[in-house]
């Protein structure tokens, strides 16, 4: 079975290598993943798989970051021009671009969960000519965004297990899910999607990420060797004070939010050395 899955994803090369061009063409950053996510759903609903999105699957209380109804109105009226499918659209109108596919093997086992990444970074791509998107033809064309950080891969790959686990679904047990997470960047979605009820059923689940420093061609499997990272939201106050006449009555926001930033920002470096 092993060389007939591997003949198969050579097969399939060609095909991703040609979707993942296309979403790194059009990238959409967290909460905005109109057209991506459209796309996923539809691929995944053709291959067999039941498919949830939108708030299903992606609680809109804990969602964090979200940008303005101006903002994402924009961002889905856009999608729409650069070949969203249409049918989706209203699940995920809103910003709630979550996307599960699930492929029950009606045979007892295990529910196992993959997890892919869909949104991009507020970054302006490169139009230098040794730069290889731009000499090939699939830079970003959505001016401000850019898949920096190899999620169009990520959602890529997700479609290509997809694809595999489509054909040889005969010979397979339990449950598989594939969840394509919106808002990965600034650590914003998956809470979300875990409060949704996601992954309550889920027995083991496995995420993945490209590159990271690790030479091409090899396949790191891993369960440690990150930092943890939370989200808090701080507001400082201050005392106003005469900065001339009486500087040591006044307490300074201003410094004690700078100072705070330092501080939280030592803290992984320290962590890096005490962990040898």
């Amino acid at each position: 079975m092993n060389a007939n899955i591997m003949d198969a994803a050579n097969a399939l090369a060609p095909q991703l290598s040609a979707q993942r061009r296309d979403f790194h063409r059009y990238p959409e950053q967290g909460w905005m993943e109109f057209r991506t996510a459209s796309l996923v759903a539809e691929r995944l609903s053709q291959l067999g798989f039941s498919v949830q999105l939108g708030q299903a699957v992606v609680s809109e209380r804990a969602r964090m970051g979200v940008p303005d109804a101006q903002t994402l109105d924009d961002a889905l009226a856009r999608a729409r021009t650069q070949g969203a499918v249409e049918r989706w659209l209203p699940a995920l109108e809103g910003g709630f671009t979550g996307v599960v596919g699930t492929l029950d093997t009606q045979r007892p086992g295990p529910t196992q969960a993959f997890r892919f990444d869909l949104d991009a970074l507020p970054i302006v791509e490169s139009n230098e000519g040794d730069h290889r998107p731009y000499q090939a033809g699939f830079h970003s064309l959505n001016q401000g965004s850019m898949h920096a950080c190899g999620h169009d891969g990520h959602t890529t790959i997700g479609l290509g297990v997809a694809e595999l686990l489509s054909q040889f679904s005969s010979q397979l047990c339990g449950k598989i899910k594939l969840i394509f997470q919106p808002a990965e960047e600034g650590v914003r979605g998956a809470q979300s999607m875990v409060e949704a009820g996601v992954v309550d059923d889920v027995d083991r689940l496995v995420a993945t990420h490209l590159g990271l420093g690790h030479p091409s061609g090899q396949v790191i499997c891993a369960a440690d060797g990150f930092l943890a990272t939370t989200k808090l939201d701080v507001r400082f106050s201050g005392k106003a004070a005469h900065a001339g006449g009486q500087p040591e009555v006044g307490q300074n926001a201003l410094l004690a939010a700078a100072q705070a930033t330092l501080g939280l920002h030592a803290i992984a470096p320290i962590a890096k050395a005490l962990r040898g």
